[in-house]
C-alpha cells in the first residue's frame, strides 16, 4: 500500500510544481520550480518501476523496472543538482522583485 500512495503523491506534486512554474514571474523561479518538478517525476518513475518489479516478478518486469529505476534516479539526481544551483538565484530574484514592487507602490503614493 506504500508504493501506490507515493506514486500518487509524487504525481500530484509534479503537477503542482508545473502549474507553479507556469505562474512564476522570474526566470530563475521558473527553473527552480522545474527542478522540483523533475525531482517529483523522478520519484514517480523510480517507484513505479520498483512497484512493477515487486508486483509482477517476471524477468521482463524486472528488466523494465530496473530501467525505470535508473531513469528515475537520474531525474532525481539532476533535479536535486538543478534545485541547489537555482535556489540562491531564485531567492535573489524574489528579493529584487519585492524591492521593485515596493518602489512602485511608494511611487504611486
Amino acid at each position: 500500500m506504500f508504493f501506490p500512495i507515493v506514486i500518487v503523491v509524487s504525481l500530484i506534486l509534479f503537477v503542482y510544481y508545473k502549474v507553479q512554474q507556469v505562474k512564476a514571474t522570474g526566470l530563475m523561479e521558473k527553473r527552480w520550480y522545474g527542478a522540483k518538478g523533475s525531482i517529483a517525476v523522478g520519484i514517480f518513475i523510480a517507484i513505479f518501476g520498483l512497484n512493477a518489479m515487486i508486483n509482477f516478478g517476471t524477468s521482463i518486469a524486472t528488466f523494465v523496472g530496473v530501467i525505470f529505476i535508473i531513469y528515475g534516479g537520474i531525474n532525481v539526481f539532476f533535479g536535486i543538482k538543478n534545485y541547489q544551483t537555482f535556489l540562491p538565484y531564485a531567492k535573489q530574484e524574489a528579493e529584487e522583485l519585492k524591492k521593485q514592487e515596493t518602489q512602485q507602490e511608494t511611487a504611486k503614493k
